[in-house]
Order: structure tokens, then sequence, then C-alpha cells
């Protein structure tokens, strides 16, 4: 017998007379929304550009995939604890700080965002001046709200032709070095979209300056292990990188490394702040495919990136031969020193612009009609993650797809996005009132999103993916931040507010 004690169980129903009610209620909760759209998505066995790498568990241990419910463990003898190792775990993560070049890493269960967050509180402290990337993620920004750190915000190169942000320049971080005192520089290496600046110049001037340098690496599990592919920070004097194993290569979601130089940030710094934003109830099946991964890349890491640019050279060469596709390519890159240095060739930035159509719409086309899931779309450009995952089979599907839809003709885009509006943020960013840890922390208040101008944002307000704010919380608003964030939601890009369709918004009282 089933019972619903906040209302009423069915004994309550038969002396009421509400059975009706009951059953139908009943039959809600027979249902599982959630499970049931994920086995729908699985069984039309899509053509997977997207993380994570293993793409539906293609590239996992048999066994490992065959039994993850059994691993669902907790903290026992035999599995030792996340929080304080000294068995397995602390092998496991002695054997990833060899493998990556790293003097000493740790596991993370709860993503990079835990790793980023854990930087920000083992080298920050509140009021320290820290040059961050503007185009950084999301976590990012909750590391400075928790750290309570100031952020001094460092434009990143812009690509006209692609109408996107990659990294920051050597002169650019020179210049801003020389502004004021400042206790770390918080880069991405690389970015969503592959492209990676001069880590290497960069390092140099975070030592030339006696500064941390921190790096979001989230998207670089891989680069240790195949010489075309750009340097990993680890291995170039970083304080801490973080990096998500399952971006690329073979961990379930949410497994991830924190890799730190000891002499730079103390381990037992570290150690603290991780307890403070890790579970105490890990799952022990992320931390073996974290392992696992690890194992995998050391033996056939080399031969499996190999093959997997070998894909995505393919993919770049027919796609590009479509008409009114523009690929964007390791030729495009602007030189040394510069924001835009190299690129992971991994990642496939399809632009889409000369063809006149949108690329959510077209994201919608290849979702339905040819069973193919890219990672993200803008308004002109789709982004492809290929992995260790993907196939032959996979590359013949969207290359086919995607010469079928050009041909197609117009599709209209539902609303224009002008990515010069976002390039002059990028370059310009809203004047900062309070740091965002003084305004997460304020008296707040609820008013209209459209009425919000000129009031200082207690939230930040992010487009996702790639999860890069717009505005920050400590930033006053603007008519060009609202109508850009406006036209955004407009758009379809879903948005990740407190009110995420930007009826409202919460402002410093």
């Amino acid at each position: 017998m089933s019972c619903f004690s906040p209302k009423y169980t069915s004994r309550d129903a038969s002396q009421t007379g509400n059975a009706l009610e009951y059953q139908e209620r009943l039959d809600t909760h027979a249902e599982a929304p959630l499970f049931t759209s994920l086995r729908q998505f699985v069984s039309r066995h899509q053509a997977p550009f997207y993380s994570p790498g293993h793409k539906g568990g293609r590239t996992l241990d048999p066994w490992f995939r065959a039994n993850i419910a059994a691993l669902d463990l907790n903290n026992l003898p035999d599995t030792d604890t996340l929080h304080c190792p000294i068995g397995p775990i602390a092998e496991a993560e002695r054997l990833i700080a060899d493998a990556w070049g790293a003097a000493q890493s740790f596991m993370l269960v709860q993503g990079s965002t835990a790793g980023n967050i854990t930087m920000a509180l083992s080298a920050l402290r509140p009021g320290d001046r820290v040059l961050v990337q503007r185009n950084a993620h999301k976590s990012v920004i909750a590391g400075l709200i928790q750290s309570g750190a100031t952020p001094d915000w460092l434009a990143p190169y812009w690509d006209e032709t692609f109408g996107m942000a990659h990294g920051i320049s050597v002169a650019t971080l020179e210049a801003r070095l020389s502004e004021a005192p400042t206790r770390a520089v918080w880069l991405l290496h690389p970015t969503y979209y592959g492209s990676v600046a001069d880590i290497a110049a960069l390092s140099a001037v975070c030592r030339k300056h006696s500064v941390l340098l921190l790096v979001d690496g989230a998207h670089s599990p891989h680069f240790g292990f195949h010489p075309d592919l750009p340097v990993p920070a680890e291995r170039n004097g970083a304080a801490g990188v973080v990096q998500s194993v399952h971006k690329i290569i073979s961990g379930l979601s949410q497994a991830a490394v924190l890799h730190i130089d000891p002499m730079q940030l103390p381990t037992e710094s570290v150690r603290r702040a991780l307890q403070l934003v890790q579970t105490t109830s890990p799952h022990f099946a992320i931390m073996a495919s974290i392992d696992l991964a690890r194992r995998e890349m050391v033996l056939d890491g080399y031969d499996l990136l190999q093959r997997t640019l070998e894909l995505s050279r393919r993919a770049r060469r027919e796609l590009s031969a479509i008409p009114g596709i523009t690929m964007l390519g390791p030729e495009h890159a602007a030189g040394p020193g510069s924001g835009f240095y190299g690129l992971d060739e991994t990642k496939l930035l399809i632009g889409i612009g000369q063809l006149g159509m949108d690329g959510r719409e077209i994201v919608k086309l290849l979702n339905r009609d040819y069973g193919i899931q890219p990672e993200l779309a803008g308004a002109e450009h789709i982004l492809c993650i290929v992995t260790l995952g993907n196939t032959e089979s996979d590359i013949d599907r969207l290359v086919v797809a995607l010469t079928q839809i050009a041909a197609q003709g117009r599709i209209e885009r539902p609303s224009a996005i002008d990515s010069g509006m976002i390039r002059d943020l990028l370059a310009h960013p809203p004047e900062l009132v309070l740091t965002p840890r003084d305004a997460y922390f304020a008296p707040d208040e609820t008013v209209p999103f459209d009425q919000s101008s000129g009031r200082i944002a207690a939230e930040a307000i992010t487009p996702y993916p790639p999860g890069i704010p717009i505005i920050m919380p400590g930033e006053r608003l603007t008519r060009d931040v609202t109508s850009l964030l406006r036209a955004l939601q407009n758009s379809g890009t879903p948005i990740s507010a407190s009110d995420p369709q930007l009826h409202t918004i919460k402002v410093v009282q």
C-alpha cells in the first residue's frame, strides 16, 4: 500500500470519498519523467558529438561498465576515504600526478567546478586582486564569491571571423600586471571551443611578477598525451590546474582532477578547502573511472588520441568542402604571444553564418531527422566534440547530414544576436561596484528585469552552454547588458539565473 503522509493515505481516501483523486495521484507518481526522457534519448542511438568522452560507454572497461551499480559503495576499510586517503585512493592520486606530470594531484567527484572553488579558497583571501579572464566559467565566479577576492577582468582576444572570444595575449597580461599589486592570474586553457593562448609565455610573465597562475583547464585532460595537442598548463608553471576527465577521455560525468604545485599552493591549504567543497559520500564509480582513464591514457593514450585526431581532421576537411560552412582550424591562429596561439583539433567549431541559417535550428534538425547530437549551438556556429569514443560512422553521419541541410535552403533565425555587443562587453565590462562576495551576501530585492538598468546585480546571469556569465554579481547593469541578455533569451538560449525566463532579476538593495 502506498502512503502520501503530507496529504492522505489510501485509508483516508476511503473514509473521505476521495478515492478517485487518490488513484489519480498514484497514477501520477507511477511516472519517472527524467528516467523516461533519458531512456528515450539512449534508445535513439544517436551519433554523439558531446561529452562525456566515453560516448555512452564505448571506451569504458567492460567489467566496469557492467558493474557500475555494484561500485556505488561508501567509505569502507577496503575502499579508502576521499577526504583523508591512505590506501587505494592515495595510490591512485599518486599515479594521476605521475601520469599528468604534476607534483601532486587530487581526485574530484563534483567536476571542475569543485576544483575551481578549491583553488580560489586555497590561493585567495578577501580583498586580494586577481586578474580573471572575462570569458571565465561560472564556477570561477563561484570561487570569487566564496573567497572574497576582487576580480579585475582581462579582455580576451576577439575573433571577428567566428564571432567568439579566445584567450589572453601576453601583452595584455603584462600591461595589466603592471597596474597594481596582484595575488593571482586566473586563465582558461583552453576555451570551450578549443582555442588556447600562449600558456608558456603567460606563465613566464606570472613568474616575472611573482603572482600565482591558476588555470581552468576543464577541457584539457588529454593535452599531455599527444604532441599534436596544445601544451598542458600543469607542466608549464601553473600553481593549480583543474581538468575534467570526462570531457575528451573516458571518465564518467563529474570526474575531474586538480593538479597543484605544492611550492605555490600548500597541500594542507588545498586539502582543507577540498573538505569544504567535496561530498563525504563520493561516488566510487566516478573515482574508479578517473583511475581507469589514467591507466588507459598512459598505456594507450597516444594511439587513441592519434585515431581521434585523424577522425577530427577528416571531419574538418570534409565539412569545409560544404558550400557555406567555415571551420575553425589551426591556420586561423594569430601567432606566439597572442590570445589565439593554437587549437585543440578534437573540437569542431562549425561556422554556419554564410548559410543564413540559425545554428540552434540546425541542431534540432540534426537531432530529429538524422540522429546526431552536437555539444551546443549558437546563432552562427555549432560545436561538435570528437573524443576517444567516436567512430568513422559518426563522422559519416555528420558530414552527410550537414551536406543535406546546407542544400535545403534558409532556416530563419528566431532573433539575430549582435556579436559586436558581446565583443564590446568583454573588452569593456560593466562597472564593478561591489566584490562578487559582497554583492552576493548584500540585502537584495527582486525587480522586473527590463527595469533593472542602473542597479547592481546580486547574481550572475549566464547563458548556457558554455556557462560564461554576461553579468557578474557586484556589476552595474546597463541597457546594453540587459538588451543582450534579452536577445539571447528570445533566441532560445537557456539562461542560468534565479529567474531563467528573465521576468525578474535579483539586485542589491
